[in-house]
């Protein structure tokens, strides 16, 4: 008699999907596609709208190109580009998902018929946050590894789709504390008049010349032609032949340094690196607020869902537009406020706090909507 018991009791504690969930969970999903597919291609659309001319204009010593090099062009644009607009607007999706799924059930009176069996509201959106949670894991995945394998083609410009253009390099540091300087040519990798001044407890101990350097991937070194080494140790010293000169500055990284928002496509190991070889305290709190975001941004895009939430699927009588309206409005609240503490983080507000405001202020009002919510 005693087993059975044991088994009952077991059985009430494990929860199973049931057909509510499954249904609920399979509508959400269908929204988040097409909200997904919306969102993207508007954002190419607008942005391809802006930015045509310079897909076709003519390129130096190069004849105008034709429609399917141009069709090429846009497709190797925006084909990277479109994992970035994901990062950027995961958050944006997931509540739009959620807004046409229950706008929908709404309208064809599904919620009122759950209501009428005694199922709780709440009941009702849990697998859309469990659902939504998991899709903040594509965000944070996108981020940590698509985004990285793509940043040297997200920090071109819409005119550098054949002829790429050379970046000036001007006392940028390595972990070492040595300062490069040159011109340096993405296309050849290679950097030419390069000059490295070499330090040493923050004094000048050598100078590096070389007509050019090309990057060596393999061995982590840039391979020099005519390169001279000057000892500022030893004054009086002979220039000493260079042929090579080891360096964690990789060809890579002094492209993505063209462009200032470089450091939105690196892993969290690579800003943990940058953050090791910046010399200026406004660089350091730079990227100190950008690793706290990492870790921030997916928490906030959850406050935001919950926000609109109880919006979406009060007992009130209102329309569906109202309804939506009011669900952007609340997370639209939290998206301003995240966006102007970035902006603010390292200046006005130390990174850590900027990180957090958003969730230690929105965070306690996403609780009390859904205490607050009539079941």
């Amino acid at each position: 008699m005693i087993e059975p018991n044991r088994r009952q009791s077991h059985a009430n504690f494990t929860w199973m999907p049931k057909i509510i969930d499954r249904y609920v969970g399979r509508e959400f999903m269908v929204s988040y596609v097409i909200a997904m597919l919306v969102v993207l291609s508007l954002r190419i659309i607008l942005d391809l709208f802006v930015e045509f001319d310079e897909f076709v204009e003519a390129r130096a010593d190069q004849q105008a190109p034709g429609a399917l090099t141009i069709i090429g062009y846009i497709v190797d644009y925006y084909g990277p580009k479109s994992f970035e607009f994901f990062r950027d607007f995961s958050g944006t999706i997931v509540i739009l998902a959620a807004a046409f799924a229950l706008a929908r059930m709404t309208r064809q009176n599904e919620l009122t018929a759950v209501l009428a069996s005694g199922i709780s509201l709440k009941r009702v959106i849990m697998p859309i946050v469990l659902l939504s949670f998991l899709l903040n894991l594509l965000m944070v995945l996108d981020q940590e590894l698509i985004l990285p394998r793509f940043a040297d083609k997200l920090v071109r410009r819409h005119d550098e789709m054949k002829q790429l253009r050379t970046v000036r390099v001007w006392l940028l540091p390595d972990r070492n504390g040595a300062l490069f300087s040159g011109r340096y040519d993405h296309e050849k990798q290679g950097i030419s008049d390069l000059f490295v001044i070499v330090r040493s407890e923050g004094r000048i101990a050598g100078l590096v010349n070389a007509d050019y350097g090309r990057w060596n991937a393999e061995g982590q070194y840039w391979e020099l032609q005519n390169g001279r080494y000057l000892n500022h140790k030893e004054p009086g010293s002979a220039t000493v032949e260079l042929t090579r000169y080891p360096s964690d500055l990789s060809a890579n990284f002094l492209w993505l340094q063209r462009n200032a928002t470089s450091k939105t496509f690196m892993s969290y190991r690579d800003l943990r690196k940058l953050q090791v070889r910046a010399v200026k305290q406004a660089q350091i709190k730079d990227l100190e607020g950008e690793k706290h975001f990492r870790f921030t941004d997916p928490i906030i895009n959850m406050v935001m869902l919950l926000l609109g939430l109880p919006l979406l699927v009060s007992r009130e009588r209102r329309s569906t537009k109202t309804a939506i309206f009011l669900a952007l409005l609340g997370a639209g609240g939290c998206f301003v406020a995240t966006f102007a503490c970035k902006l603010l983080a390292g200046g006005v507000l130390p990174p850590l706090l900027a990180a957090w405001i958003p969730i230690i202020v929105f965070a306690p009002l996403s609780v009390v909507a859904l205490d607050g919510l009539k079941t």
